[in-house]
């Protein structure tokens, strides 16, 4: 019972690793045609198995960089594969995980993705250490992919149809009940929230390098014969009224930046009509169960997917 504790405490300390590396190999092996990746908004917006052939490697606070790390590693790994999808909102051009300050977002970098590609990007390798060495404190077994191997991929088996689970869904990820918030708390949510996503627009530095990144992205679909589109997942209105309009403008402008031969599809759904925005979110900017039932239906029209 012991060891079984710390399997299952490695398992979701570290779930996002899992869900990665497992779904990669589950892709590969089911031939899977559709790869969604992004950040969380494309994260909590689609159901994962809802949709025949998709997976969904979306996953909280990815970057452009760790999307396009995961899509080269899956156009290697997944022959099978016809469409790519970066789930994106307004603020993803000023979005490098690896600059954040904040000790849980790096956290992410060596839990998930420098663990699995061993690529830190710009990070500070001396705060990641200071990180790793806190993790393997609290879990001896943390970055050890032999241990209990077995018993972990029973654990992802088990749950593979829906990363959302009774240990991990979208109301316990969140602060708050938003349909349970008078008017008055979700707008001062809503501010909150866009206070601190405004500051990204700070970051030039980033927004160049990302759009760089992108170019990439678009252009190794492009070589491989891939479709590859780009797809803004719902914003409520409360977070619309108070997010910095400059967003708008500097996302697309990337995306005009991509030579026409090779640049992605783009679906903005960031005001879809059939999205409410108290009844279908679990906070200012994600969707809840309900809303992802709506938005899972909608992507599977955009991508040309069907309903299971």
């Amino acid at each position: 019972m012991k060891n079984e504790g710390y399997a299952y405490r490695e398992f979701f300390d570290n779930y996002d690793y899992y869900w990665l590396k497992y779904t990669l190999e589950r892709g590969k092996k089911e031939q899977a045609s559709s790869l969604l990746v992004g950040h969380s908004l494309p994260r909590f917006a689609i159901n994962d198995r809802d949709i025949d052939g998709l997976i969904n490697l979306a996953f909280l606070s990815q970057d452009y960089y760790y999307s396009g790390k995961i899509i080269e590693r899956s156009l290697v790994d997944i022959p099978s594969l016809k469409t790519v999808v970066l789930g994106t909102s307004y603020i993803s051009s000023f979005i490098d995980l690896s600059r954040m300050k904040n000790r849980d977002e790096l956290s992410r970098i060596v839990k998930v993705y420098d663990r699995y590609f061993h690529d830190p990007h710009n990070a500070n390798m001396d705060v990641l250490e200071e990180i790793r060495k806190e993790l393997l404190n609290k879990n001896a077994h943390a970055f050890d992919d032999e241990f209990e191997k077995a018993r972990i991929f029973k654990m992802y088996d088990e749950r593979k149809d829906n990363y959302f689970c009774n240990e991990c869904n979208r109301q316990n990820l969140s602060d708050v009940v938003w349909i349970n918030l008078p008017d008055e708390k979700r707008i001062e949510e809503a501010k909150i929230r866009t206070v601190f996503h405004n500051r990204l627009l700070e970051h030039m530095d980033t927004y160049h390098e990302n759009s760089e990144i992108l170019q990439r992205i678009a252009m190794k679909c492009h070589e491989k014969g891939i479709r590859f589109l780009m797809v803004v997942f719902p914003l409520n209105s409360y977070y619309r009224e108070y997010l910095d309009p400059g967003y708008r403008e500097y996302y697309q402008k990337q995306i005009d930046s991509i030579p026409e031969e090779y640049r992605p599809e783009c679906f903005d759904f960031s005001e879809a009509p059939q999205i409410d925005s108290v009844s279908d979110f679990v906070d200012s900017d994600h969707l809840n169960d309900t809303g992802a039932t709506k938005m899972t239906s909608i992507f599977s029209g955009c991508i040309g997917g069907k309903n299971k």
